[in-house]
């Protein structure tokens, strides 16, 4: 069987990190994007790469930079023709995010949503030549604090406006791709002990991909109706 390959973007730490050992350990193929790659010392994906030579692959990418970004397409096909599999992963809140909207630094919104929601699309533009066509899957790691239908929250502007407008670019791509039988999902993976998240937080964010890889490998190709879902697959309001 030949070997699936899966590009994560934001691989660098956190659930893109445990996404990348997981899919390493199945066998896969791994096009690992990170803004910092070959910058600031070894890294844990350079660390990483030591014990799997042969089916990692590092790649500088920027979500934010589209010259970044379409580089990292051209030095991917260089790799592969074929990725079975996308992940957008990358994602950033503002430093006064927890702020209330009195205290809460606007300005740092631009950044947030142009990573957030923009770097996404900029990844599957670039990429789009090499993503398989009937049966590729492109994961958008979203969030419940992209619910409009759900949101009890009073602050948190820039993250949660960021991850709904998200949700909407992940119901325009399902709606461009579906002749060439591409699913675009977005997915709520939980609240997990990351640096984002915190210490506090209920899951482990190895057994989230563990789950998670589980959950997109079942996805209905044909039934695409259920866009936004929790970490179970199940469908969560817009």
């Amino acid at each position: 069987m030949e070997q699936k390959t899966v590009l994560i973007a934001g691989a660098s730490r956190g659930l893109g990190f445990q996404f990348t050992k997981k899919y390493l350990e199945d066998g896969w193929r791994v096009l690992a994007g990170a803004r910092r790659i070959g910058q600031e010392g070894k890294s844990d994906l350079e660390e990483l790469q030591r014990s799997w030579p042969d089916s990692l692959y590092l790649i500088r990418m920027d979500v934010a930079d589209t010259a970044s970004v379409e580089e990292a397409a051209k030095k991917a096909g260089q790799i592969t023709g074929r990725i079975d599999l996308v992940i957008n992963n990358a994602g950033i809140h503002g430093s006064t995010s927890g702020s209330v909207l009195e205290e809460a630094d606007l300005d740092e919104c631009a950044a947030v949503y142009d990573v957030n929601a923009v770097g996404p699309l900029r990844v599957v533009k670039a990429f789009l030549p090499l993503i398989a066509e009937d049966g590729g899957r492109i994961v958008n790691i979203s969030s419940e604090s992209g619910s409009i239908g759900a949101a009890r929250r009073e602050k948190e502007f820039d993250y949660c406006m960021s991850k709904a407008a998200l949700n909407m670019a992940t119901k325009l791509l399902d709606n461009y791709l579906a002749s060439r039988k591409i699913r675009v999902i977005a997915v709520h993976p939980g609240w997990m002990r990351t640096d984002m998240g915190g210490q506090n937080a209920d899951l482990d964010p190895y057994e989230t991909a563990v789950r998670l890889a589980e959950l997109f490998a079942r996805v209905d190709q044909k039934d695409r109706s259920l866009l936004f879902m929790d970490n179970e697959g199940r469908e969560m309001p817009w």
